[in-house]
């Protein structure tokens, strides 16, 4: 299977001068636009995590007595197939059928 490539775009961004003369001093040059893109990506997944964040509290506010009477019922239905799950799986690896990891 041939490797992915992934798809670039050249951008140009004005930053203060005293961080770039920050960024250059410590990070090497053949590394910065990796070095970059990883933080970059992670701000923004911080964003999309803060944003679900904010919508799954709301969504809990606005739930009625009813509603959170059904998600506990279905939490507790849940937790014993979880149980059974990991008893399936300690047999398999007892067994020698499965190694975890």
């Amino acid at each position: 299977m041939p490797a992915t490539r992934r798809q670039y775009e050249v951008v140009s961004v004005s930053l203060p001068r005293d961080l770039v003369k920050r960024a250059n001093a410590v990070i090497p040059k053949a590394r910065r636009s990796r070095v970059i893109t990883s933080m970059l990506t992670a701000f923004l997944d911080s964003v999309e995590r803060k944003q679900l964040e904010r919508a799954y509290a709301a969504y809990y506010t606005q739930r009625s007595d009813r509603e959170e009477k059904e998600e506990r019922e279905l939490l507790s239905e849940w937790q014993l197939s979880d149980q059974e799950a990991w008893e399936i799986l300690e047999s398999e690896e007892a067994g020698g059928r499965r190694k975890a990891g």
